[in-house]
């Protein structure tokens, strides 16, 4: 049985593209609910955000049948995207999955959202009863996830403005509840830092625009109160972290407004962040009092290519799980391949010593009940100490390439059938090792 994924990302293929063969909620539920046309298939997971779309599945399907699929689902001909997709088979496939939950594959390195988007995938997947055999790649990948971003950095550290603002006034003040923020402009840049600040817990939040509208809109969206652009100078007095980002041609925030709006208060503990080009902010504001810190926003690219860097050590960290939990994996799915074999081999070990057995003390008639027991326990101990070390050895192969032409031989040399298995109660798996101990 192969484990394999084919797919599409940010990386491999532009927004047109992505967005035709996306597979939406209604299309994933028919795949999963009309059944798959391939009975070579023993598992399926449809991954569809809007940065990527795979399809992971196992078995002996073939691409071109997943494509096939694929294809009629989408209603897009695989021409059209074929060119753009990537495939990868067991290994590969297991590392490509670790490397998406862990951020490692993401459009921002590191970023938490992903994870939760492949546990509701695994976990929509298997509501249909369509995981299957991708049970335990799912849940290897999810550990991945976790692991990666609670044993190490690589989410930590703003890679965005709207955090890096955020990330900035949390290192300050702390506890952001009690304070109040004043957006400037409700543009592109000004929605996305008032939505950072109302997830961050900030307790007041102040939108301001030229377009009154626009202000209003926004601060309902983040919970916040919306104010005449002709009130800033009162809005400023009072704001803790003052955000502007405007496309005025001129500077808004001006040394004599901000005189007028800090007269008295030039020691408070205020942020203010230009993220304005031009600037919104004259440099001198920075003078008014001491309490005041003016960020423009190559102060803020700065920080977060500080951050990027940073992330990128953390990546290495990453890597490290990401192949350790690799190997474990494989490793597990080695072993259950390995499993019947070595099954068979003791269940046929245990037949031919029960039945000697029972030839022996026929002809043994006159001894004692110990007797016989010291006689049973004797060939125990022999089969056990007989097969312990190729056991042991057959447990190991779970990682190696060649273990179907070993477990083949196996079965060979000892004529080893599913068939001929002989119904017998066996001691519980590992008593051997723990009994020659």
């Amino acid at each position: 049985m192969q484990i394999q994924v084919v797919g599409l990302n940010h990386q491999t293929a532009p927004i047109e593209i992505r967005e035709r063969v996306s597979l939406g909620p209604d299309q994933i539920a028919r795949a999963y609910t009309e059944g798959h046309p391939y009975l070579a298939i023993r598992g399926v997971v449809i991954v569809s955000t809007c940065n990527r779309t795979e399809v992971y599945w196992a078995g002996a399907a073939t691409l071109a049948e997943i494509l096939s699929w694929w294809e009629v689902l989408v209603g897009i001909p695989r021409g059209d995207f074929v060119d753009h997709l990537y495939w990868y088979a067991n290994s590969e496939a297991y590392t490509h999955l670790f490397r998406v939950t862990s951020g490692l594959d993401s459009m921002v390195l590191g970023e938490t959202q992903i994870l939760g988007q492949i546990k509701a995938s695994y976990q929509l997947a298997n509501g249909y009863q369509a995981v299957g055999a991708l049970h335990r790649l799912f849940q290897y990948a999810l550990r991945v996830g976790k692991r990666a971003h609670g044993e190490t950095g690589i989410s930590h550290n703003a890679l965005s403005v709207g955090h890096a603002v955020v990330e900035l006034a949390k290192k300050v003040f702390g506890d952001l509840e009690p304070l109040t923020a004043l957006v400037i402009g409700a543009g592109e840049t000004g929605s996305l830092v008032a939505r950072h600040l109302a997830a961050s817990g900030v307790g007041n939040i102040v939108i301001t625009s030229r377009t009154a509208d626009h202000a209003h809109r926004l601060a309902l969206d983040v919970k916040g109160v919306g104010v005449e652009f002709g009130r800033l100078t009162t809005a400023m007095r009072e704001a803790d972290i003052i955000v502007s980002s405007t496309s005025a041609p001129h500077p808004i925030i001006t040394l004599e407004k901000a005189r007028a709006a800090f007269k008295g208060q030039g020691q408070r503990l205020r942020f203010v962040f230009d993220l304005a080009v031009p600037r919104d902010v004259e440099p001198d504001v920075a003078k008014v009092g001491s309490g005041i810190f003016l960020y423009d926003v190559d102060d803020i690219e700065q920080i977060v290519v500080a951050n990027y860097r940073q992330r990128q050590k953390e990546a290495i960290k990453v890597e490290r799980i990401v192949q350790e939990e690799r190997v474990a994996l494989e490793e597990e799915l080695g072993a259950t391949e390995v499993g019947p074999v070595i099954r068979l081999l003791r269940e046929k070990a245990e037949l031919i010593r029960q039945q000697e057995l029972s030839r022996a003390m026929q002809r043994l008639s006159t001894l004692t009940p110990e007797e016989r027991s010291v006689v049973e326990e004797t060939t125990r101990i022999m089969m056990n100490k007989f097969l312990n070390d190729p056991m042991t050895s057959m447990r190991r192969w779970g990682n190696d390439g060649g273990k179907a032409v070993y477990i083949d031989a196996i079965r060979e040399l000892f004529r080893l059938r599913e068939e001929k298995a002989p119904s017998i109660t066996l001691p519980a798996s590992g008593d051997i090792a723990s009994r020659e101990a």
